[in-house]
This record gives C-alpha cells, structure tokens and sequence, in this order.
C-alpha cells in the first residue's frame, strides 16, 4: 500500500524507532486524499478502513453523506456520496482496476493503476487523465491535451495551491495556509481568486476537533464570499473513521 507522508521524519531518526511508528501513522493512502480533492470529503490519515461523514447546514440540515471503504491493502471498495443541497448522487464499487458506478444516474468509471492509485475518469461529458506525482498525489488532469487543473503541495503532502485553466490561461487561482499542517490537517483557510469573475472569488476557514489517532471528528467550515452582498456560509462536518 502505497501511503504519503504528511510528518517530517527528521525526527524518526533523531529519537529511533518510536519517533518511526508514529510518523508511519501520520500518513494518507493516495488514492483516498486524491478522491478527497476531487469529490470534496475530509480525508483521514493511517489503515483506513472506512469513512463515514456527514455535512449539515446551519439549521441541521445535510449538506452531503459520504460512505467509504477500503480493503487492507488500501484500495477503494465501495464510495458513496450523496450531496442533498446540490441533488448529486456517486456511487462507486470497484471492478478489476477500475471504481465503476453511477454518477446522478448516468454511467462514472475511475481508471486505478496497479497501486490502485486514480489514472482516468469517464463519464457522460467525456474522458479525463489525472497524472500523479512521486508521492502519488494528483497533481495534473488533462482534457486531452488541454490542462484543465494542477495541484502543488508542500514539503509535508498538503495542497498549497490549484490552479484552473481555460485554455493557456489561469482563470481561477486557490491558495491555502495551514496554522498546524503536521497536527492539524484540515484546519486551514482557504482563498479563491478568479481571474474572469471575481463575484467567485471567497475566503473559507476550516476549524476541527480531532480524537487521539487524528481523525477530524468535528470541522466547522465558514465561506466567506468577496462580494459583500452574498451571505457567510457555514458548515460543519462530522466524521467517523474504522482502522484496520
């Protein structure tokens, strides 16, 4: 099972083999923080075995459901997720090397590489290529030969910065700074800048509680719009994680 780190293992060899086991804890299976990035879930670090979240609105109503599983050797069995404010439904089963299911009802497959890492989408509105990096992260996704997104990441494996293209230009541009990257993951803000229209540019701040093994059990999520006539929005997202 491939895994990328997210902790800096300088001090595994300053401290021994203590300070090993608990950055080889400290990790994220690729294929689940690429899936995170690309369908908007939090992800967990370590063995996952499943993944259930839950978003809701500011007066309790959900937002999305999310359901995921994954096999010991860390390859996606099963995702679902239903997204109950925007009416979209994905629900994935994996075949061969390959997640297949249905997308609002229509046919979706995700390509896997051997490492059961993402390599393609297909789906209604066409093909799609996702290239990963050394660690395995995402990093391009080509329409063909048009770029339409590149992700770069830090030292520690955490998204800095997507940019979005249209055609050779950069048309929307998203930068993230995290306060703690290595003990808090997901709290982070997050700022849009849109080249074309800036009534799409935001600012969101993601704040969570974590349990012992740093699964985000609370994260309350404030969205920010640049056009002051827009209203804040506010999520927050409870998640549940099972370990193998």
């Amino acid at each position: 099972m491939a895994e990328v780190k997210i902790c800096s293992c300088l001090l595994a060899l300053v401290l021994g083999s203590t300070a090993t086991v608990a950055c080889a804890q400290q990790t994220y299976i690729p294929v689940l923080l690429n899936l995170s990035t690309l369908l908007d879930f939090n992800p967990v670090k370590g063995h996952v075995k499943t993944i259930d979240s839950v978003g809701t609105d500011d007066k309790g109503n959900e937002v999305y459901t999310l359901h995921l599983a994954l096999s010991a050797e860390g390859c996606v069995q099963r995702l679902r997720r239903d997204g109950k404010s925007d009416n979209s439904h994905m629900n994935l089963v994996k075949e061969g090397r390959a997640l297949k299911g249905t997308f609002n009802g229509q046919p979706v497959t995700f390509g896997l590489d051997d490492k059961c890492n993402l390599t393609s989408r297909d789906d209604s509105n066409g093909h799609l290529d996702y290239k990963t990096n050394a660690q395995g992260l995402l990093g391009e996704t080509m329409l063909r030969t048009l770029k339409i997104t590149d992700h770069f990441y830090d030292t520690d494996g955490n998204i800095k910065k997507v940019q979005y293209y249209s055609g050779d230009l950069v048309a929307s541009l998203t930068s993230i700074r995290y306060p703690d990257s290595v003990n808090k993951p997901l709290d982070y803000t997050m700022v849009n800048e849109s080249a074309l229209d800036a009534r799409f540019n935001f600012t969101a701040v993601s704040e969570c509680q974590y349990d012992e093994r740093q699964v985000p059990v609370i994260c309350h999520i404030n969205v920010n719009p640049a056009n002051s006539g827009d209203a804040l929005t506010h999520m927050t997202v409870a998640t549940r994680a099972s370990f193998y």
